[in-house]
């Protein structure tokens, strides 16, 4: 399975430089995604994992489509943050016990809903901590077709072409922090970790911002997002990772 480069909106975890204020205060940020994936997936109608390990340089030729949204709203020491994406990708695939190609295509949801609260704030940065919950929604299709002449091991077909998925949702904990470098850049980092429906999944972000005014700065940072859900012979094993960039607007 393969999540590519998407374009969307997330706020809040990329933090940026903002005075301090009363009331509430809001934070979007539309941005680029460059996310290559690799990790196992398995169906229960197949005997073999399906391996994916895609470099980011084929980012392009395996998205059919993505997008991605979030939220922040904040008042004094606590916020809420709202996070949700949306990939539809395609990509080759392998059975690696046979060696046997597959086609393989998947369509993904995840949400984040977080409650935060501020620890530290001072001229040198800040430090939030975040609690809340993940939800996913995955379908995995995996299909090929062989010539019967080829030799398979029993209980693998000639022909396959089956689509299984799976909803779950994890609980999440972690932290946020914005370190000032200068009045105009920031060091922004975030990680999370949590489980429940799945065995384990962490969400981790380092990111720059360079204020470019008064409510708005560009973003250039790293991010890597990770999974292992297992239901019966169903499993999914990904990692996402890749660099990011946009532009956070506060308002």
């Amino acid at each position: 399975m393969r999540i590519g480069c998407v374009a969307g909106l997330v706020l809040g975890l990329l933090s940026t430089p903002a005075a301090a204020e009363e009331g509430w205060q809001f934070n979007l940020a539309p941005y680029l995604w460059g996310a290559g994936i690799d990790g196992r997936v398995a169906h229960a109608a197949l005997p073999h994992d399906v391996s994916v390990d895609m470099p980011f340089s084929d980012i392009w030729k395996n998205l059919d489509i993505g997008a991605m949204v979030a939220f922040e709203a904040r008042k004094g020491r606590t916020g809420l943050l709202l996070d949700g994406m949306y990939v539809k990708t395609s990509n080759d695939a392998t059975i690696p016990q046979l060696g046997l190609p597959v086609s393989l295509g998947a369509t993904t949801f995840t949400g984040l809903v977080a409650g935060q609260y501020r620890i530290v704030d001072d001229g040198v940065g800040s430090l939030d901590l975040l609690a809340g919950v993940r939800y996913w929604s995955v379908d995995a299709r995996i299909s090929y077709d062989l010539p019967s002449v080829v030799p398979l091991p029993p209980g693998v077909p000639h022909v396959y072409d089956h689509s299984e998925g799976a909803q779950w949702v994890d609980g999440m904990a972690g932290a946020k922090a914005v370190v000032h470098l200068s009045p105009r850049i920031t060091v922004n980092a975030h990680g999370m970790l949590g489980a429940g429906g799945s065995r384990f999944s962490s969400d981790a972000l380092l990111a720059f911002g360079f204020g470019l005014g008064p409510s708005m700065s560009l973003l250039v940072g790293y991010r890597h997002l990770d999974t292992d859900y297992r239901d019966g012979a169903f499993r999914l094993a990904t990692r996402l990772h890749g660099p990011a960039a946009g532009m956070s607007i506060r308002f």
